[in-house]
């Protein structure tokens, strides 16, 4: 097997706030490999922006990562400098986030913030070289009216050609990953669709890695190869899209894609809500975090392992739950759901 690109081991995140110190992101492990989409999923409030966030070293205050490590080919950004990984942001890691305009500067044209991108990270060409490599970067995610649109400023582009100025801003340095944070969600479904196929397309003639942060489980199984499931600041299932949309291990899981409608057909059982809410970091239950949600916990007639024990998982199985009771789920979902 060849080393992982991104490998992250341990890595906690905590913010000091009103009730002391509360962990939003706790002890979270994971690889991802050149060239993979790996989708991170889970409710609002799971943590997963924050992990988004951890791994581009971009936590804001009153936040922090506490341990942990992230290693980008054998480099550990966790320890490096707030100077050393100014230089790495951008060149080897790079972040799209979901509102597009809000991420840019409403009184420069669109050129100008991509070649300033350029030029900040140490380019010494000229600034019409940087300029001419700034347009090549905007046709290659095929931003229409390039020459034109480079003299425009934000707000005169739709969102979709904001996002691809996002995505060509990100790109430019050339980074090994990509964090791409709710990318498509502000977008209609027919420009949603190009940005994935763009982002795709990008993996596959770049090498480039992206953990793609969502709620939106229909968007996981048309791009992603693998999904992490989050719950509670913790990964609770890990595993190839076909595995775990096929065969949840974990009932979060199956709750989640129990909300799902086939692409064709009728649905095989009535479709169903997760009740509840998640915990918030301060309340985080003992035992199994899922525990008070569960609904197989409470087919189970809640055991009390699950109220006082965490779930022992196996992380270097190529799909695994952090569940005491994973074996009895049951295969939920058909080939038109799963890809």
């Amino acid at each position: 097997m060849t080393e992982p690109l991104l490998k992250v081991t341990g890595l906690t995140v905590e913010f000091l706030g009103r009730h002391g110190t509360v962990r939003a992101v706790d002890d979270v492990s994971f690889t991802i490999g050149r060239g993979e989409i790996i989708g991170l999923v889970g409710e609002s409030a799971s943590g997963k922006s924050t992990l988004g966030l951890a791994l581009m070293r971009m936590v804001p205050s009153p936040g922090r990562i506490s341990s942990g490590s992230i290693s980008l080919e054998g480099q550990d950004l966790a320890a490096l400098s707030e100077a050393e990984m100014r230089t790495v942001r951008g060149s080897r890691i790079s972040l799209i986030v979901q509102d597009a305009l809000a991420t840019m500067n409403p009184v420069t044209t669109i050129g100008e913030q991509i070649e300033e991108v350029i030029r900040d990270h140490g380019d010494r060409s000229s600034r019409a070289e940087r300029m001419t490599r700034a347009a090549t970067m905007l046709r290659e995610v095929r931003l229409p009216n390039v020459d034109q649109n480079l003299r425009r400023f934000p707000h005169e582009l739709s969102g979709g050609m904001q996002q691809r100025v996002a995505i060509a801003e990100g790109l430019v340095l050339g980074p090994q990953v990509i964090i791409a944070d709710e990318p498509t969600t502000a977008l209609d479904v027919t420009v949603q669709a190009q940005i994935l196929s763009l982002l795709r397309e990008i993996c596959d003639t770049r090498g480039t890695s992206i953990v793609f942060v969502t709620h939106d489980l229909a968007t996981v199984a048309e791009i992603c190869d693998r999904v992490m499931v989050m719950y509670a600041g913790r990964i609770v299932e890990s595993g190839t899209v076909r595995e775990v949309f096929r065969q949840p291990a974990h009932p979060y899981t199956k709750a989640l894609l129990s909300g799902l409608l086939p692409l064709a057909g009728e649905p095989l059982a009535e479709l169903d809500t997760l009740s509840g809410q998640p915990p918030r970091p301060e309340d985080w239950p003992t035992g199994c975090r899922f525990h008070p949600r569960c609904p197989l916990g409470e087919a189970l007639d809640h055991p009390e392992i699950c109220m006082t024990d965490d779930p022992h998982v196996d992380e270097s199985q190529p799909h695994w739950a952090a569940c005491h009771f994973a074996e009895l789920q049951q295969p939920a979902l058909t080939e038109e759901v799963a890809g």
